[in-house]
């Protein structure tokens, strides 16, 4: 009887701390961790491929096995503070919307210190230009997420970048979804921010400030328990494009901090939030055919 309850004890010492060692695991590293446990059965994946000739200018992209009829491609931009992140951290992102039926491509772009404003912002459209020319039949939706969306909105309105791609947005950007991103709704002031953008977000090099004409529709996410990016930045952008005519919609998210709002992608935590629900309701509101999608 002894024996039995030693080992019984020992079973659950041994529950008690792969259990403990999952919770550190989780709390330490949750990219890597939904990268492992997410499921590879939805989409047929191709990677590195190069949109250009620098370092860290190549997408993978993730074809999905059952693609959603009239779907637009789908192209995300990572975030990192213009200075890290990686596409290869968000697979789960690339299986969560490759399993709803869109084929999403995911790009790394380069960052500081081997490049400031606005390289990144350049190689954020050449990746949207690649992957346009590569899917022709199909507009591409945008999601952004920190600088990635910052990236993201920038392409979005301001016409120069894919311009010089020989890629017109109006007809090619049918919308686009910016999570948790820096607009420029005040300027930038901690380094290394003024030695990436010399105008610290106060010209050009800001979304907010570059609100002059048309622009595709914007879905602007944001968790009200951010505390690295502001919820005035979508506020203010979304007011600026109301207010010329366009069509802009903020929406603050409760519970969910800056690293959340990318995590409830995941098909392990979507439940956790109406977030995805109503990606996927803005994504699939947009129009179905070709034409200009600004307004």
């Amino acid at each position: 009887m002894l024996l039995g309850i030693a080992m019984k004890l020992r079973v659950f010492f041994i529950i008690i701390a792969m259990v403990a060692t999952l919770v550190l695991f989780v709390s330490c590293a949750p990219i890597t961790f939904l990268n492992t446990i997410t499921p590879s059965g939805s989409y047929s994946l191709v990677k590195d491929i190069s949109y250009g000739d620098e370092d860290r200018q190549a997408l993978d992209i993730y074809q999905t096995d059952k693609p959603k009829a009239d779907a637009p491609t789908i192209v995300f931009i990572h975030g990192g503070s213009w200075s890290d992140g990686n596409k290869n951290i968000y697979k789960f992102v690339g299986e969560s919307f490759a399993s709803e039926g869109y084929t999403i491509a995911i790009p790394n772009y380069r960052v500081y210190p081997n490049v400031k404003y606005p390289a990144f912002v350049n190689d954020t459209a050449a990746a949207v230009a690649f992957i346009a020319k590569r899917y022709p039949e199909k507009p591409v939706l945008l999601i952004g997420h920190s600088a990635g969306a910052y990236n993201a909105m920038m392409v979005t309105v301001d016409p120069k970048y894919l311009k010089a791609q020989g890629v017109d947005v109006c007809n090619t950007i049918v919308a686009t979804i910016g999570l948790a991103g820096p607009y420029g709704a005040f300027p930038l002031v901690e380094e290394p921010y003024p030695t990436i953008f010399p105008d610290r977000h106060t010209a050009d090099d800001a979304p907010v400030n570059l609100i002059k004409g048309p622009t595709p529709p914007v879905f602007l996410p944001i968790g009200d328990k951010d505390t690295t990016v502001s919820d005035k930045h979508g506020r203010e952008l979304a007011k600026r494009i109301n207010a010329r005519g366009g069509k802009a919609e903020f929406k603050l998210y409760p519970g969910l901090s800056h690293t959340d709002i990318a995590k409830v992608l995941s098909r392990y935590f979507d439940q956790d939030s109406e977030l995805k629900a109503d990606m996927l309701a803005f994504i699939e509101a947009q129009p179905k055919s070709g034409g200009n999608y600004c307004r």
